[in-house]
């Protein structure tokens, strides 16, 4: 009869010997030795007929090899589903292992491999619960972030005018300039016409003086005063619009009329307006703003649930610290990934081990709260994002034919399976523990997502190689 034997290494590690015996092995051999012989088709004899030790001398050998690897698999297979442990990556022979040869007609009475298994120890898991709080970012301006939002889009939906009477910052102004020499045109000096939006002059003395003129006045201006004019390639590019060949030298200050204001007045907040800005359901600017405000709300949730999530994950991560096995594991890495050097196991291992607890706490999870996404979650996500790409009410023989073809991609299937398998995640956690909102300003939100993502961009490299073996 086939033995196991397990000697634990640490609370992580165990050393688990299979043994097998001749006549364990005998059976099987023979049977397999049958099946080749009865469909064997050898020249000079008829099917199934050839003699039993040619079969043995031809076949033998790799008999006997391919049947103790299925069968110490099984053995140690079958024992480590009976023992329940949570096994890592998968057993590994230890090293200075006896060499067995494979000769039929010499077999040994017994055949015994060492494997080094690694587990997960046992472990409960802590840190849910309502007495466990937490804070949401929640966006505070929203009325404010809508009135901007609105005003884009009248100025976008808005109309162009060139008014001759006045000039406002918002204007964009164009004049006929010519250059100057001291009080007067410079004799065979560069003429362009120089256009440029009023609120982006940075000098307040020259834009105040822009905005006492209106159409036809004559502006007498220094030209690199019309936008910070240090960088000199750009200011002959773009202020003078010199060509780039042309090396002529060219002076700063100029003088012409005001040949045109141009002048983007807002759309009306009329029933033109918002059928073409939002497409229907809107008739009133209280309406405008209150689907305006769902949109940005919208857009905020998403980023202050992601760092609510990096909040439960670290408070999961901290309350839930259990050993690895370590040592297999960096072994099993480097096994598995002939281009990874021991020195890069080693300098990745923190990054990798990091994310392999997360992955072990999230699983746990999911056992816990009964996490699953179903084929249906799939199909209802991909429905959903087929509807918002049209915008429209589509037939549902459409939006089914949309959805299959779309889950042809096992990839972006994949990617949709993880994403949806982490907002529910998200969501169990959310409904175990306490979580309360906590005002802040979109401008104050913003600096700090920009932080973390710095910190993850410099970070990222961090584990690179390991992280895509588990993953």
């Amino acid at each position: 009869m086939p033995s196991v034997q397990r000697k634990d290494i640490d609370n992580t590690s165990a050393l688990v010997t299979v043994t097998l015996t001749q006549d364990d092995l005998k059976p099987k051999i023979n049977a397999e030795l049958k099946r080749i012989r009865n469909k064997a088709v050898i020249k000079g004899f008829r099917q199934g007929q050839a003699p039993v030790e040619y079969i043995k001398r031809m076949y033998g050998s790799s008999v006997f090899s391919e049947v103790l690897g299925e069968m110490l698999a099984d053995e140690l297979t079958g024992y480590l589903r009976e023992s329940k442990l949570d096994v890592l990556g998968q057993p590994l022979p230890t090293e200075n292992q006896k060499r067995y040869s494979f000769k039929i007609d010499q077999m040994e009475q017994e055949y015994a491999v060492e494997y080094e298994v690694g587990f997960v120890p046992p472990f409960e898991l802590q840190g849910l619960g309502k007495e466990q709080t937490f804070e949401r970012l929640a966006v505070s301006d929203l009325d404010a972030l809508a009135e901007k939002d609105l005003d884009y889009a009248r100025k976008r939906m808005g109309k162009r005018s060139n008014p001759e009477h006045d000039i406002v910052e918002t204007d964009m102004v164009k004049i006929a300039a010519r250059e100057l020499d001291g009080d007067q045109p410079k004799d065979g000096g560069w003429e362009t016409t120089v256009t440029f939006l009023v609120n982006a002059v940075p000098d307040e003395a020259l834009k105040n003086e822009i905005l006492s003129k209106k159409k036809g006045d004559v502006l007498r201006f220094n030209a690199r005063l019309l936008e910070d004019g240090h960088d000199e390639t750009r200011f002959r590019k773009f202020i003078l619009n010199i060509p780039a060949d042309d090396n002529r030298s060219v002076g700063d200050w100029f003088e012409g009329p005001i040949e045109e204001v141009s002048r983007l007045e807002p759309a009306d907040l009329d029933t033109e307006f918002f059928e073409q800005y939002f497409g229907g359901g809107v008739s009133t600017a209280e309406e405008a703003m209150a689907q305006l405000k769902t949109r940005i709300q919208g857009y905020y949730d998403v980023r202050s649930n992601a760092l609510l999530m990096r909040e439960f994950q670290t408070h999961l991560m901290e309350r839930n610290r259990f050993d690895l096995p370590d040592t297999f594991l960096k072994r099993w890495l480097g096994f598995n990934n002939e281009g990874l050097s021991p020195s890069q196991i080693e300098q990745e291992y923190p990054a990798f081990a990091e994310n392999l607890r997360w992955t072990l706490v999230r699983d746990r999870l999911k056992e816990l709260l009964a996490i699953e996404v179903t084929n249906d979650d799939l199909k209802a996500e991909y429905a959903a994002r087929v509807r918002n790409y049209f915008q429209a009410e589509l037939p549902d023989h459409i939006i089914e034919s949309s959805v299959e073809r779309l889950m042809q991609d096992e990839k972006e299937v994949e990617e949709t399976l993880r994403q949806l398998e982490t907002d529910k995640v998200f969501e169990a956690i959310r409904t175990q523990v306490t979580v309360t909102d906590k005002p802040i300003l979109s401008d104050d939100l913003h600096k700090m997502l920009d932080e973390i993502t710095q910190k993850a961009k410099q970070e990222q490299g961090a584990g690179a190689a390991l992280r895509e073996t588990i993953e």
